[in-house]
């Protein structure tokens, strides 16, 4: 990319935005525990609505104009696919259980955060090297699925898991961060849906910036547990009951490899 194009790129957002946005990407939000995803959603957006709240479940909005009788919605989810501790061996392998869709047939050899009762705890997938693992005769391979995948934080016993803080129903996200590859193209591990999240929260920004006058009360909803059947946005729905609603979220770009456009669509 060159250097006029990259400043171009980079002149489209203010820095404050791509910090917030970064940070926003970096950190951990898996289903059931978008706290601290949230807590920098709401200071970030908080600088440019009317008011913010929370509900019971975690969902987190904010407002302009919370006296106008007319409700629009804009919405994104917090929440990332994960894994949760679901057994600990006595030697001190970590077996676990989805957390959403997420996909076992990525996660060898794949870097994670354990966020145990003391804090992050640094892990890895283990799978048997390919030394040990080509196909002899008719002996087929083995395919990584949930029950055969396991995580090793280096402890070697269950007892030294568990003085790690590590404890069954701990939950595990990926370790891999935002990224920049060439052409303006963007990387991370958790862009479903916190550019969502960001892309409505930039909206308020332009609002207050641009002193745009809405004649209508918008609400900027970013809801929990969508990843595990859109719990957050029901339950917000009902409390704010508005009379138009904008929802954000990703999809499958058709146009990779080994995508069947006459099912998928063109995309």
């Amino acid at each position: 990319m060159s250097k006029e194009k990259k400043s171009k790129a980079k002149a489209m957002l203010p820095e404050a935005s791509m910090a917030f946005l970064k940070n926003y990407i970096n950190t951990p939000s898996p289903v059931g525990f978008e706290s601290s995803g949230q807590k920098l959603w709401l200071n970030y957006i908080k600088n440019y609505t009317d008011t913010t709240f929370t509900d019971t479940y975690g969902t987190a909005v904010g407002v302009i104009n919370p006296t106008e009788l007319f409700k629009v919605v804009i919405e994104a989810h917090a929440d990332e696919i994960s894994w949760y501790v679901n057994y600990i061996t006595d030697q001190g392998l970590i077996y676990l259980k989805r957390n959403g869709g997420v996909d076992h047939q990525i996660a060898p050899s794949m870097r994670v955060v354990i966020h145990g009762k003391k804090g992050p705890v640094k892990a890895v997938f283990g799978w048997p090297a390919i030394h040990t693992r080509i196909s002899n005769g008719d002996q087929k391979e083995n395919q990584p699925k949930v029950e055969n995948l396991f995580l090793d934080c280096g402890a070697r016993s269950k007892k030294e898991v568990e003085a790690l803080g590590i404890h069954i129903g701990a939950v595990v996200t990926y370790s891999d961060g935002f990224d920049e590859l060439a052409n303006d193209y963007w990387i991370g591990r958790a862009f479903d849906n916190r550019i969502g999240g960001f892309m409505i929260a930039e909206v308020a920004r332009l609002i207050k910036e641009n002193k745009v006058k809405l004649p209508f009360a918008l609400y900027i909803v970013n809801a929990v547990q969508e990843e595990i059947g859109l719990r957050g946005a029901e339950m917000i729905a009902r409390r704010i009951k508005p009379d138009v609603a904008i929802i954000t979220d990703v999809t499958h770009d058709t146009q990779t490899p080994m995508i069947n456009k006459n099912i998928e669509g063109d995309v």
